[in-house]
């Protein structure tokens, strides 16, 4: 399938799928290149058990803050 091909049926899609296709592409582009991609590197920290931690010591420091 030729990019003349592709684009008009990428316009039809809805914004989320746009966002998944686009996703897509950053990740494998990545992958190519022997990285981690963006997309990747957040969720992954926000599904570990330390981002709530982070966020549990960022909202303590901004407490503390507020109380000086």
């Amino acid at each position: 399938m030729s990019i003349q091909e592709l684009l008009p049926l990428l316009h039809q899609l809805s914004r989320t799928d746009k966002l998944r296709v686009l996703q897509y592409v950053v990740n494998d582009l990545a992958a190519e290149e022997g990285i981690t991609p963006m997309f990747s590197a957040i969720e992954a920290l926000r599904s570990s058990g330390e981002a709530a931690h982070q966020l549990q010591a960022l909202l303590e420091a901004e407490e503390q803050k507020t109380r000086e």
